[in-house]
């Protein structure tokens, strides 16, 4: 997580900031043994490591016992993510540049995208998405909906 200088949380767009589990703990069994040590520990790491945490494993495990063991199961039952800022609708913004209609926008945008149109699509798109900054950069969060808008009137 995120911490300001302050100390406080700092939500970031279309991260988890909150969530709920449920936990499970079934009855003992001697198989969940067998499937920790041959399916949740790397047996590589366990055989080569020489972490504490593989040390000490190594020094519990009693292979010929298989002592009965617990399993855990975690399951989560909620999710919540912080949502991305929503740029105001393109009319909204055109209108805020003073361009009244989609007629001024092309106006605006055709001296500096003229010599792609004849070209190919995805040089309309660079050509307009440079356009698009630096001659009109709140229009920039806009720039997918301008680009499928001028690819499909072909100017």
């Amino acid at each position: 997580m995120l911490v300001s200088a302050a100390g406080k949380p700092v939500l970031v767009p279309r991260k988890v900031d909150a969530y709920r589990f449920l936990t499970f703990y079934p009855g003992e069994n001697s198989a969940n043994f067998d499937d920790f040590y041959h399916k949740v520990v790397d047996p590589l790491w366990l055989a080569n490591s020489d972490a504490p945490d593989a040390t000490a494993l190594r020094q519990a495990r009693q292979s010929t016992a298989k002592p009965p063991c617990w399993r855990i199961l975690h399951r989560v039952t909620f999710l919540s993510r912080v949502l991305p800022a929503v740029p105001p609708p393109l009319e909204k913004t055109m209108r805020a540049e003073n361009i009244d209609n989609n007629y001024e926008l092309i106006k605006r945008l055709e001296p500096y995208v003229r010599t792609a149109t004849t070209t190919s699509a995805s040089d309309l798109a660079a050509a307009t998405r440079g356009a698009l900054a630096a001659h009109l950069p709140e229009l920039v969060p806009h720039r997918g909906e301008i680009i499928e808008y001028l690819g499909s009137i072909r100017i």
